[in-house]
C-alpha cells in the first residue's frame, strides 16, 4: 500500500485485500483531521460487497467535514449513490477541484 500526500490531497494507492486493516486504520488516523482523499481500488476491493459498504461509512463522514472522498476504480462500476467514483486519476483530480471550487462558492 503506498500513501502519497499531494498538494492538497493524500493519494492512496497499490492496496491490496491483506492490507485492508491497515489502511482502515489510516482512515480512522484522518478522521481526526479528515483532508481530501483519493484512492485507487483494485478489482478484489471493488468486488467485496463489505468493503464497499464499509467504504461508504467514511465517504458520508468525509462529506459532513466538508473534504473529498473520491475513489478511483479504473473500467469498474461501484452502483452506490453514496461514492464517488470515477474511471481515471486525471479524472479524481479535477473533480476535486470542481468540489473545492462549490465548497468555496
Amino acid at each position: 500500500m503506498k500513501l502519497e500526500k499531494k498538494d492538497n490531497y493524500y493519494f492512496f494507492s497499490e492496496i491490496e485485500i491483506v492490507d485492508q486493516l491497515d489502511f482502515f486504520k489510516l482512515l480512522d488516523g484522518f478522521k481526526k483531521k479528515p483532508v481530501n482523499l483519493i484512492i485507487e481500488l483494485k478489482a478484489e476491493f471493488i468486488n467485496n460487497y463489505s468493503l464497499i459498504l464499509s467504504l461508504v461509512k467514511y465517504s458520508s463522514f468525509w462529506k459532513k467535514s466538508q473534504k473529498s472522498f473520491i475513489l478511483v476504480v479504473g473500467d469498474f462500476l461501484i452502483k452506490n449513490k453514496n461514492l464517488i467514483s470515477i474511471p481515471t486519476l486525471n479524472e479524481a483530480i479535477d473533480y476535486l477541484y470542481m468540489e473545492e471550487l462549490e465548497r468555496n462558492v
